[in-house]
């Protein structure tokens, strides 16, 4: 192996690694903030209740926020 070889594979690989921990922190940050949330409740619906038509994406934010302004809990605004 060259030199140059033994560069481009190590430059491959952190390249890799970043991207890595870029996705990591992307999935870290939309979990927080609740922006994964529809998914995560429709991969929920599919496993606990299959068969049954899970609510569309619109009518899921509503029904949430509409719960949170009833049962405020601990939340940043």
């Amino acid at each position: 192996m060259t030199a140059s070889s033994e560069i481009g594979s190590g430059m491959r690989s952190a390249a890799g690694a970043v991207g890595r921990a870029a996705r990591a922190v992307r999935w870290y940050v939309r979990s927080m903030m609740g922006d994964n949330a529809y998914e995560v409740y429709v991969a929920h619906q599919r496993r606990a209740h299959p068969g049954v038509e899970p609510m569309g994406e619109r009518a899921f934010w509503r029904e949430r926020t509409d719960e949170q302004d009833r049962n405020p809990q601990g939340r940043c605004c």
